[in-house]
């Protein structure tokens, strides 16, 4: 048996769970917890994981955690309290835009000039669509980037560089991305002025903090829009920089949460049932249904379209598939999805499912937590690199020429900021330096800025060459230039 075979079998910990909001009153013992966990439909975010069992591969639990996290984040928000569900209305009703929905939009958090970015319930005014005045209910995807970090640009692009390109849906649409963050980590960022480059060093986010990014579709020409979730929104076209009103469907949702057993952050993937195949017979989204194989890279020579429409759609398949090995009492994580799109049969969340979990596992594997001193390399995580472990480990819709490479997964890619951001890149990426203001960055770059800083004024902390080097050495241990 491997080392991470015996870890994955006795790591976890038992945290309260119970409804009623967010606790961490620490380790439960595992009696507490249900061995087997059912659907649990309610509005609160799980502190932590609850496992049970600690002889078994607890995935069950994981992805348990996984669809109650989700849940929670899609409730309906109370709007006089942002972040925060409205526990009077039923899971389902959209008639009032979703819990994470109201979180702070990276946006938000990052203003065009290194000043506080304003009260935790304030919307802010300086939006990438200029608009006159804009409220909790809108919703604004704007800011264009090559890379991962930025809201449009996640597939992959050739020679092997990571996380950078746009993604083309089977309607000729370009999928948009959306970044937020919760209250905790908003609070801690601006107290602690963290969107300062000069203030990221050994930086510690409370437990509780939650970062999320959604895949957006937009809507048009789509068959059944009915299948997904969809809301109007602000779409900026990076060619003539003029934003519209478009119906928008989500297609996929990552959410990360930092908790006390897990300090290198739980990381959970979602995506919509119909993106790729197997679907239940509906059109897909990211795929046409000819048995056209997906490209190995990026199909295109430009690293960004020389004119914005029409975009050609690719296939995108699915390449490693969601984990269903059911040995040894083991629940996979098709099970769990099982059981809790049964649950939510009479909502639209029935179409959509959990691609994976991914945990930091203890090392030595005797330990009920993970110490923070761990780091969030491949070796450290389930799924890893130990070959055992055949799970995906990336969302079709945000990593899609990533998916066979564990290097460029969730943990050990964001363990290049362990240290400096505790694993949150955005921090990373969007820090400015103090001094005057600086051009918002609303709109596509141009290939000359490839090598330049984002900002006039105010430099980035990272430019987008040295970003993808960034991530290409998480993958291989090296650089574009050949550095080790």
């Amino acid at each position: 048996m491997t080392l991470l075979s015996t870890a994955i079998l006795t790591l976890g910990t038992s945290l309260n769970c119970t409804p009623g909001g967010l606790a961490f009153d620490g380790a439960q013992a595992a009696g507490a917890c249900a061995p087997d966990p059912q659907p649990t439909i309610s509005p609160q975010t799980p502190a932590d994981v609850c496992i049970a069992n600690f002889n078994i591969l607890p995935i069950q639990y994981f992805d348990d955690y996984s669809w109650r996290a989700f849940i929670s984040l899609v409730w309906p928000a109370d709007l006089n309290h942002r972040g925060q569900p409205d526990t009077t209305l039923k899971l389902g009703d959209t008639s009032r835009p979703l819990v994470f929905e109201t979180y702070k939009a990276e946006w938000e958090l990052f203003p065009d000039r290194p000043t506080d970015p304003g009260p935790w319930s304030a919307v802010a005014q300086n939006n990438p669509c200029n608009l006159p005045q804009v409220g909790l209910t809108d919703m604004i995807l704007g800011t264009f980037s090559f890379s991962k970090f930025g809201n449009l640009g996640e597939a992959g692009f050739p020679p092997g560089q990571p996380l950078v390109g746009t993604l083309v849906a089977q309607n000729n649409t370009y999928v948009r991305y959306w970044t937020g963050f919760n209250e905790t980590e908003y609070t801690k960022i601006v107290a602690d002025k963290l969107y300062l480059v000069a203030n990221q060093t050994n930086v510690t986010l409370p437990n509780g903090s939650i970062d999320v990014k959604a895949a957006w579709m937009d809507m048009t020409n789509v068959v059944d829009p009915a299948r997904y979730y969809t809301r109007m929104a602000w779409l900026l076209d990076p060619t003539d920089k003029t934003c519209s009103q478009k119906l928008i469907g989500l297609i996929g949702l990552h959410i990360v949460q930092k908790t006390s057993s897990r300090p290198q952050w739980i990381w959970s993937t979602f995506e919509h049932v119909d993106n790729v195949a197997p679907t239940t017979g509906h059109g897909m989204a990211l795929n046409n249904g000819t048995g056209v194989p997906m490209p190995r890279n990026f199909p295109t020579d430009n690293l960004w379209p020389p004119k914005f429409p029409p975009p050609t759609p690719y296939n995108v398949q699915r390449l490693t598939p969601i984990f269903s090995a059911a040995a040894g009492g083991i629940v996979p994580t098709t099970g769990t999805n099982a059981r809790y799109q049964a649950a939510l049969a009479n909502t639209v969340w029935k179409n959509y499912q959990l691609v994976m979990t991914q945990w930091p596992v203890p090392n030595p594997p005797s330990l009920p937590s993970v110490p923070p001193s761990q780091d969030g390399t491949a070796a450290n995580t389930f799924p890893g690199n130990n070959g055992n472990d055949k799970s995906a480990f990336a969302n079709a819709t945000m990593e899609t020429f990533d998916q066979t490479k564990i290097n460029s997964g969730c943990m050990n890619c964001h363990n290049k900021t362990k240290a400096q951001t505790d694993f949150l890149w955005s921090l990373a990426v969007n820090g400015v330096t103090s001094g005057g203001s600086a051009t918002p960055s609303t709109s596509g770059p141009t290939s000359a800025e490839m090598s330049q800083p984002l900002g006039t004024k105010i430099k980035k902390a990272e430019h987008i060459q040295e970003l993808i080097d960034l991530m290409r050495s998480t993958m291989d241990g090296s650089t574009t230039d050949g550095r080790k």
